[in-house]
């Protein structure tokens, strides 16, 4: 039983090997770990948020989408957290600039090291902030054990574990990021999806996009109202990655 457990490793490791670029087979650093996706993360292991980036536990839509560009383009990551897609976005030699959202000070800084060690701090800008309808501040709620959780929706007065952070509004975003009509965009917020989507609209970002990547979750999320607002601005495929209470919608025009 052992012998085919060993057959069936080696095998599987033979099948990562020819999905990863030569350079990803080195042993990674000391600290870190080379995921499912081929990118290395600094070791988290009491994160469930790591433990799916490292396990690959996330539906290839997005990922196959950033694979497949061919011509140039800027990705624009909204909810971060430790630096997946902004990573596999920017190993792309079509990214020209990856914005990559993350208002959780511990959060934002697993992103940089994350950014360092898989070589594209040269293209990946971080921002340690949120983005919504106001420039300023807010209090964003967290989840012990998982990063991927913190949100700013409103939840009952008991969830009291909370973090001060800076919020950025259209005013700010239109500085900040090139009005350019190659746009990519991933909206990961639970529960703050309409906010962004607001502010995405009014700082033309939205206008700009050829992409728009989100997660919905069917307990608070206005999945119908998302997809009526993205309609008229001009997106006419949406694809779920499942019917389940969670999922990930890609919608493209």
């Amino acid at each position: 039983m052992s012998e085919l457990k060993g057959l069936l490793d080696t095998v599987q490791c033979r099948k990562l090997e020819k999905s990863i670029p030569g350079p990803a087979l080195t042993k990674p650093p000391v600290g870190f770990v080379r995921s499912h996706y081929g990118i290395l993360l600094r070791k988290n292991w009491l994160d469930a948020t790591f433990h799916f980036c490292q396990r690959g536990s996330y539906d290839t839509l997005l990922v196959d989408y950033l694979n497949g560009q061919r011509k140039p383009f800027t990705f624009v990551d909204i909810g971060a957290n430790q630096g997946l897609y902004s990573i596999l976005a920017g190993h792309n030699k079509h990214c020209t600039k990856v914005f990559a959202f993350e208002p959780v000070a511990s959060t934002f800084s697993l992103l940089k090291t994350n950014l360092d060690v898989n070589n594209v701090a040269d293209i990946v800008h971080p921002i340690n902030a949120a983005v919504s309808v106001e420039t300023g501040s807010s209090n964003i709620i967290k989840k012990p054990w998982h990063s991927g959780a913190a949100t700013l929706r409103k939840l009952p007065r008991w969830f009291r574990f909370t973090e001060t952070i800076a919020t950025l509004g259209p005013d700010k975003l239109t500085t900040l990021i090139p009005a350019e009509s190659d746009l990519i965009i991933k909206v990961d917020v639970e529960g703050h999806e309409k906010i962004v989507f607001e502010a995405l609209v009014a700082s033309g970002l939205l206008s700009n996009a050829t992409a728009l990547f989100y997660e919905v979750n069917r307990r608070w999320s206005q999945q119908q109202d998302l997809e009526t607002l993205l309609r008229a601005y001009g997106f006419k495929n949406f694809v779920n990655t499942s019917s389940n209470l969670t999922c990930d919608v890609l919608a493209t025009r």
